[in-house]
């Protein structure tokens, strides 16, 4: 696998903002949307010097969450500033998984778009090269927005059933695995598990990353960005 070339993927999913009425979110049972999240983690400055620091960013986290602040309306900013949180749901019933999985030493690409219609047939997207790029974004005002780079590592297969069997912490096993089968798919289903590059660790010289901003007393907030790549991120209508 290493020997194959790398792929560029352009990964359009749903961009509407989790807006909640209230300040505690719970699961989302409702279709996937992003979230404008503050939480502990490192960024690289503009001088390209690592700093740890809890940093904001847009991401996707669809476990609970608590509402810090919130702001009027202005383009494309966000409206509300999260905290992700996780408990053990209490109820059976459809949940979403999140996924990119942005958290923790690695990042994760485990599922979406890996397996299509009823019969549960593999996709190409179970077979990327290593160092391949997955630019995750949204169509917004007919852009393609950014919120996630992700440069491929490793990859294993794997199956929500085999959870246990895999090298993850528990808030990836529930908010991710066990939520795949509480939204309906066979929990033998077949996906491919990847790993993301690191600062610490880069393929090729690259790594998987988040557009972000230290957090601050401000609680700064960003439009995600534009990415206008020629023949290789597209315009979207």
């Amino acid at each position: 696998m290493d020997e194959q070339a790398a792929t560029v993927v352009q990964f359009p999913h749903p961009g509407a903002e989790h807006n909640p009425r209230a300040d505690d979110v719970p699961w989302n049972v409702d279709a996937h949307r992003r979230k404008f999240l503050r939480c502990p983690g490192r960024y690289v400055d503009a001088d390209n010097e690592l700093h740890d620091a809890e940093v904001v960013f847009w991401g996707e986290w669809e476990a609970p969450s608590r509402v810090e602040r919130r702001w009027p309306a202005c383009g494309q900013l966000p409206r509300a500033l999260h905290w992700p949180h996780w408990i053990r749901p209490t109820a059976d019933g459809f949940r979403q998984n999140t996924d990119p999985w942005v958290f923790g030493d690695h990042m994760f690409y485990s599922n979406c778009k890996q397996i299509v219609g009823p019969d549960r047939l593999r996709t190409s997207m179970q077979d990327l090269p290593i160092g391949s790029f997955l630019c995750f974004g949204s169509t917004i005002d007919h852009e393609f927005c950014l919120d996630t780079v992700f440069v491929v590592a490793s990859s294993q297969p794997w199956t929500p059933a085999e959870i246990d069997d895999l090298d993850v912490d528990d808030a990836f096993a529930v908010c991710t695995a066990a939520s795949i089968i509480a939204g309906g798919t066979d929990a033998h289903a077949r996906f491919a598990l990847y790993r993301g590059a690191s600062i610490g660790n880069p393929v090729h010289g690259t790594y998987s990353f988040v557009p972000a901003l230290p957090a601050g007393e401000n609680g700064p907030r960003f439009a995600r960005p534009a990415i206008r790549l020629p023949r290789l991120v597209l315009r979207l209508s």
